[in-house]
């Protein structure tokens, strides 16, 4: 695939709308009275910077746009599920040794329910788009007349 520019550009600005929107986040914004103009100005940008999450989602489906269901494809998970792993045991450990941890069978529950670390749930939604994307991709690619219907009726099943 030829390199597009502008998917580059797309996930250096996400990359800094995270970023921001963590600034935001650690900064106490949340907790501030808005009484200025300033304030609101902050506010469309808080707006703007929350687009970071679905930036990456569309630059993902757009590089992940060939992707074919099979077993090297499936096994591709692999590594983001061991790192998963390891660092969910490893927030759990090192919160354990500060005495703040929970009991082992809450830690191994935590991680099914993609709760033992605060930012799993990005995990969770990556290993879910990852294995959805090669039925979109066949979805997508089918007879045209049937994808449209295919496409309405799942907008109508989503809301």
């Amino acid at each position: 695939m030829k390199r597009n520019s502008s998917i580059d550009l797309m996930k250096s600005s996400a990359i800094f709308f995270v970023v921001s929107v963590h600034f935001l986040l650690n900064s106490g914004f949340y907790d501030m009275t808005i009484h200025s103009t300033l304030g609101i100005i902050w506010i469309g940008m808080r707006t703007i910077l929350i687009t970071c999450v679905p930036l990456f989602l569309v630059a993902t489906g757009f590089l992940m746009n060939r992707k074919q269901l099979s077993a090297q494809y499936v096994l591709g998970i692999v590594p983001v599920i061991v790192s998963y792993l390891g660092i969910s045991l490893l927030v759990w450990g090192t919160l354990s040794a500060v005495g703040k941890g929970s009991d082992f069978s809450t830690a191994i529950n935590g991680i099914f329910d993609y709760s033992t670390d605060s930012y799993s749930w990005y995990v969770e939604m990556y290993l879910g788009l990852y294995l959805f994307i090669p039925l979109l991709n066949i979805i997508w690619n089918y007879k045209k007349r049937l994808k449209i219907i295919i496409y309405i009726l799942s907008l109508f099943l989503a809301y």
